[in-house]
């Protein structure tokens, strides 16, 4: 038989393992570790036996400690180096213990956080009209759910989302059931988480890390209902509401039509006596004012009847002097309309006797009187003797025609016309 090389015999044994498929062991969890907050390594042993097992840490979602009694689901390996390793694919806790210290150590460490914090709550609203429920449609809860809404109020639009509440499967159903609610439901009032009781390890789909994670991080207000009164899951105290029974989940999410009748009853009346109390003292305030404007408007009336009496007296003797400088205005209307005219008489007779003296004065009555007018060629009149020159033509003008002569020639006295 030809020798395998040391590659070689690694090789073909993983080939061997890797026909198995996938493992659970249980043991106890030794030498826990995370290195560098990407792996997470610890020793898987018995009474007899140990081995080293390996995971990513986004693997990692049930909280365990060193004593622990775990399942861990993998397939085995043989490394290179020559060690045999288990890479753990989902690890659990196993057995009521080793759920309880699991519950309790995520607890603390999601506590610190402040996932569970009172601030943190939101409250449902009022009157939804729109509801998510994510459960199983197979589980009693579902129509334990749907049967004591449907009593109280109905109408309501519900969206179901089937997942399952159990089992490996559950954990990121269950994720992906809230992320479509809160990413692709329209108008969402409310999400509704329900199933019913069981054993700590059935309700271990509530405790995982992953969906209680999801849950605080709803962006709709959600309740969470699990189980009966005495269970209790770390998603319901993430959740904005805890319900302690599903058909408690229902009663908390919508109040009956009785509760709802007898609210707006209560309401009514309160209503009424508060208006009834109101009108009686605004009542009282009137009745109050009215007195108090009766009594101080007595006087101001007096007052005001002295003034209109006052007034209407004044309005007399206002129209006794209109009616006397309205007599006056005329007759001294009449008399500057009478100065006016005997003014403009007069002017009239100015007019005519500076109108005769400027007839008398005119150039044609001068003329008449055997004076002459002499003008140059230009036409302008000649005033003295310097004004003409030899052989200039001049004109002479009578009352009665003119003539034209030439300056034969001329001195400082007179010129001689010929």
């Amino acid at each position: 038989m030809p020798a395998l090389t040391v590659t070689q015999l690694i090789e073909a044994i993983n080939a061997t393992l890797s026909a198995l498929e996938d493992v659970v062991v249980e043991g106890e969890i030794d030498e826990f570790k995370i290195i560098h907050n990407k792996w997470v390594t610890f020793q898987l042993k018995d009474e007899h036996s140990s081995i080293g097992c390996f995971l990513t840490v986004w693997q990692y979602k049930t909280q365990v400690e060193d004593g622990m009694l775990v399942r861990a689901t993998g397939r085995p390996t043989l490394r290179n180096k020559g060690f045999f390793s288990f890479v753990v694919t989902n690890l659990q806790p196993a057995g009521e213990g080793a759920l309880k210290r699991a519950f309790e150590l995520l607890r603390t460490k999601l506590m610190q956080e402040g996932l569970f914090a009172a601030e943190r709550k939101r409250p449902l609203p009022r009157f939804p009209e729109h509801i998510a429920l994510i459960t199983s449609r197979d589980a009693a809860a579902y129509s334990d759910f749907l049967k004591v809404l449907g009593a109280r109020q109905g109408g309501l639009q519900i969206s179901f989302l089937h997942t399952q509440v159990q089992g490996q499967d559950a954990p990121p159903q269950l994720v992906a059931a809230l992320e479509h609610a809160n990413t692709h439901l329209n108008d969402l009032d409310a999400i509704v988480i329900v199933r019913g009781g069981g054993s700590l390890e059935d309700l271990q789909a509530f405790n995982d890390e992953t969906v209680i994670r999801a849950v605080a991080a709803s962006r709709t207000p959600i309740i969470v209902g699990v189980g009966h009164e005495r269970d209790s899951t770390l998603a319901e105290l993430a959740a904005d509401l805890r319900a302690s029974t599903p058909s408690n989940a229902a009663e908390l999410l919508v109040r009956s039509r009785e509760e709802l009748l007898l609210a707006i009853r209560h309401l009514h009346n309160s209503l009424a006596g508060q208006l009834h109390e109101h009108l009686q003292q605004q009542r009282q305030v009137i009745a109050a004012a009215v007195s108090i404007l009766r009594t101080r408007t007595a006087v101001p009336q007096q007052r005001v009847q002295r003034q209109l009496e006052s007034l209407s007296a004044m309005r007399q003797r206002l129209r006794q002097t209109i009616t006397t400088r309205t007599g006056e205005t005329t007759r001294i209307r009449h008399l500057l309309h009478e100065a006016f005219h005997e003014k403009l008489k007069q002017q009239y007779i100015t007019m005519n006797q500076l109108t005769r003296m400027l007839r008398s004065l005119s150039p044609e009555k001068t003329l008449k009187r055997g004076y002459t007018i002499t003008r140059n060629q230009r036409g302008v009149v000649i005033k003295s003797a310097r004004h003409v020159v030899a052989g200039e033509e001049i004109a002479t003008q009578f009352t009665d025609g003119s003539i034209t002569s030439r300056v034969h020639g001329t001195d400082h006295q007179k010129a001689l016309a010929l």
